[in-house]
């Protein structure tokens, strides 16, 4: 009997995690109505890297439709409360969770309207005052409804937002990569030159897997445990930052792509070299960002000592959490740098590879497919344990 509510239970999330991406697909089929396609906007998704960012983050401006913003709001709000409440600004750490998605709610809001109206002026898809209202208010909307789905997705579905984000991922770059695949097939050596391709992808794929699952092993005694038993490992990620640097990160790296078409070709963010280091730099500080968001070591260093847990060599307290700063500094390093490198040239490496463009964004899409498979697994591990659970106990 409970198998077989617990099995109801994962097929009801399935199959409303399924009606939803069919929603999602619905919507960005629709055309956004009252919008002229102009030079542009041509120029701007032809010549930059921001039809890339948008679908990275859930949003889709290669194809205008009502759900071309998409959750590009949602992602700027969360960072802002994270930043507020790590920060403890405004005495946002001592917020009830009602409360800290009210304002999430209300700064969502701002950002998909503020956002709205910066793609309908800077992209010039009106002529008049009235039409671009009208335009702006449609792509609110729909950004506002793509993100009631992602929640609806996260109490009744699978993976939450993320799964929009991962379908986005796959549906937007797969036409670009079966195209640069066509291509090298038709060059010299064309499948030679396809299996190293293959070959390279799948070592990337084991790498970023194993890079995804490294820790350093933090060493504590505990004093109500005996001397003689061996140390307490708390594991701290190589990666921890990495995936909302990926999904909250390409809203940010939206902006120097925008301030290149504000400022003109000949402003210094239009220039491609700029662009990739500046790219970069966001993408290593956000990194960090998100590691210390992730790990805190303030509130780490508390939690060990009212628990009775000291690292080895380290007085509790100042010192710990002063160890747990340097060394979280330390053991991120690479992976911020990998990371870096990888978002500036999956976002400007198009510019580089010219016909084969689509391989740029390869190995960005890997990582992000990795991790977000990773978090979604682990969801559906959790639904999967109750099975478990009732299968043993009903053979006792």
């Amino acid at each position: 009997m409970i198998q077989r509510i617990q099995l109801n239970n994962l097929l009801k999330r399935l199959g409303t995690t399924f009606f939803i991406l069919i929603i999602y697909i619905l919507g960005c089929t629709i055309p956004l109505p009252l919008v002229n396609i102009s030079t542009t906007f041509r120029q701007v998704l032809a010549n930059s890297s921001l039809g890339i960012m948008s679908f990275m983050s859930g949003g889709n401006l290669q194809r205008l439709s009502l759900f071309s913003v998409g959750l590009n709001p949602l992602m700027i709000a969360m960072m802002i409360i994270q930043l507020l409440t790590m920060m403890r600004l405004f005495y946002f750490d001592t917020f009830s969770i009602k409360q800290t998605m009210r304002i999430q709610q209300w700064l969502t809001l701002i950002f998909a309207i503020i956002q709205s109206l910066a793609i309908t002026l800077m992209l010039k898809l009106t002529t008049n005052f009235f039409t671009g209202l009208a335009v702006t208010l449609m792509l609110t909307a729909g950004s506002l409804f793509v993100v009631w789905l992602g929640n609806m997705n996260t109490k009744f579905g699978i993976g939450g937002t993320i799964t929009i984000i991962l379908f986005n991922i796959i549906s937007g770059t797969l036409p670009n990569l079966l195209s640069s695949i066509g291509k090298i097939v038709g060059q010299s050596y064309g499948y030679l030159w396809l299996a190293l391709v293959v070959l390279a992808s799948f070592g990337l794929l084991i790498f970023w897997i194993s890079f995804n699952r490294a820790y350093y092993p933090i060493r504590m005694v505990n004093t109500m445990i005996s001397s003689h038993d061996e140390p307490i490992i708390l594991p701290l990620g190589l990666n921890m930052g990495a995936m909302m640097t990926y999904m909250v990160g390409m809203s940010l790296l939206m902006i120097p792509t925008l301030l290149a078409n504000i400022l003109g070709p000949q402003s210094l963010f239009a220039n491609p070299y700029f662009e990739i280091v500046l790219s970069g730099i966001l993408a290593f500080a956000l990194f960090y960002f998100f590691t210390f968001v992730q790990f805190d070591p303030k509130e780490h260093a508390k939690i060990m000592l009212h628990n009775n847990n000291y690292i080895i060599g380290i007085r509790p307290g100042e010192p710990t959490k002063k160890y747990l700063q340097r060394l979280l500094i330390h053991v991120s390093f690479w992976g911020a740098l990998l990371n870096a490198i990888q978002l500036s040239f999956g976002l400007l490496g198009s510019r580089i590879l010219g016909d084969f463009a689509g391989l740029a964004i390869l190995p960005m899409n890997i990582i992000m497919i990795v991790m977000f498979m990773q978090g979604i697994k682990d969801q559906l591990l959790m639904l999967l344990f109750p099975l478990r659970y009732a299968h043993l106990m009903k053979d006792e």
